[in-house]
Order: structure tokens, then sequence, then C-alpha cells
């Protein structure tokens, strides 16, 4: 176990995966001069808790289920302040909502153009890929999305598929 002190307050924190990124977080948040605010904290666990790339509106409901009142405002404004200070990633491609993540190391994505998915995928090829020469324009980052369908949505769809071929060679017997 170990003890972080937030404002007066002592916590007794297991040292979790989870935990252990929260406090690289928080001490990337005091790099920054962010204060950890509760809104802050509980939006960083969420996002740690999870394996999805969620929407702003997917936080803002997980997080108003823990602190009760939160404004939907207070959520989107803490996005946006941590994606300035670098500690999440807002992952985003035409037509979908914007999607966040916890700013970890470079990778790239598997986004589903059914249901919009998004999955993680790490190739070390596309680490090494050589920044493009782009007179007038500063390069930050990349990240490749690969768009495609995901399990789920092409398992539906073939069920799909097959019930509309059996319901047209049912309507040929009739």
């Amino acid at each position: 176990m170990q003890f972080i002190r937030n404002r007066d307050k002592i916590a007794n924190v297991a040292r979790t995966p989870a935990a252990t990124e929260l406090q690289r977080l928080a001490a990337r948040c005091r790099r920054q001069g962010l204060p950890l605010t509760v809104q802050r904290r509980t939006l960083l666990e969420e996002l740690l808790a999870r394996r999805d790339h969620p929407t702003a509106e997917q936080l803002f409901a997980a997080v108003s289920a823990r602190l009760p009142g939160v404004a939907r405002a207070t959520v989107y404004r803490n996005l946006e302040t941590l994606l300035r200070a670098g500690v999440l990633r807002k992952v985003w491609h035409a037509g979908a909502a914007a999607r966040y993540e916890v700013s970890r190391d470079r990778h790239h994505h598997l986004v589903c153009v059914v249901c919009d998915k998004v999955r993680d995928v790490r190739l070390a090829a596309l680490d090494r890929l050589p920044r493009p020469s782009a007179p007038g324009f500063l390069i930050l980052d990349y990240s490749v999305h690969f768009m495609g369908v995901c399990r789920d949505c092409a398992s539906s769809a073939s069920r799909r598929a097959r019930q509309l071929s059996l319901r047209r060679v049912e309507d040929a017997w009739e």
C-alpha cells in the first residue's frame, strides 16, 4: 500500500497499474502547473479504467455517475485542459465524434466504419516512418488510422446476410 497526500487528505491507494499510471499522470499535471482537482482525477480514473476510446459524452455520463451534480461543461472543459497539457489525446476520424485516450506511447488505431469503435494497434514499422518535409507546417505528432469493419460488425453483417438469403430461398419455394 502507498499513501498519497491530496490537499490535507491522505488516501490509501493500492499499487495497481492504474494507480501507478494515475500517479504518473498527476505528476505530469503538476509539471504543467495544473492542479489535479477531484473532477480531473475522476476523469483520468475513468479513462484509465476503460479499454475503449470514449466520447466526451460517454465520459460525462461516467463522471457524473461518480460525481452527481458535475456540470457537462466542467467535464468538457477539463478534457480540453488535459489535452492542452498533453495528458490526453483526441482520436477522431471524419464523420464521427471525437474520442479520448490517455497519452502513452506511440500507437495507431483500427477504426470500425460501422460502429465507430476504435482499438489500439502497435506496429513498429509505422513508428519509423520518416517525417515528411512540409515547408510552412510544423508536424507535432502522427497517428495512422486503419479503417475497416470490426469482428462484431462483420459477424453481425454476415448473420444478416444469411438471414436475408434464407428468406429469399423460402420466398422462392412459396
